[in-house]
């Protein structure tokens, strides 16, 4: 496993630590959960605004009917 070094304020590594503490985790635990997470979501809104854009760029309906024949395929 790799290592990663931070430089926190004192103030701000007892806030981790008494933190993850109080979830149960360690604060390498809690500060890998919460950079994973902070990737997810951004990858998430990469994806959300290119899928608007494409809408905008040629919005198209489909109706219930159509989504429930293509969802179909997969259920």
């Amino acid at each position: 496993m790799a290592t990663i070094s931070l430089y926190l304020s004192s103030q701000d590594k007892k806030l981790i630590k008494n933190y993850a503490k109080s979830k149960n985790m360690s604060a390498s635990d809690f500060l890998r959960s919460v950079a994973i997470e902070k990737i997810e979501d951004d990858l998430d809104n990469q994806i959300y605004e290119k899928s608007l854009q494409e809408y905008r760029d040629n919005p198209q309906d489909v109706s219930l009917d159509a989504l429930r024949k293509e969802l179909s395929l997969y259920c």
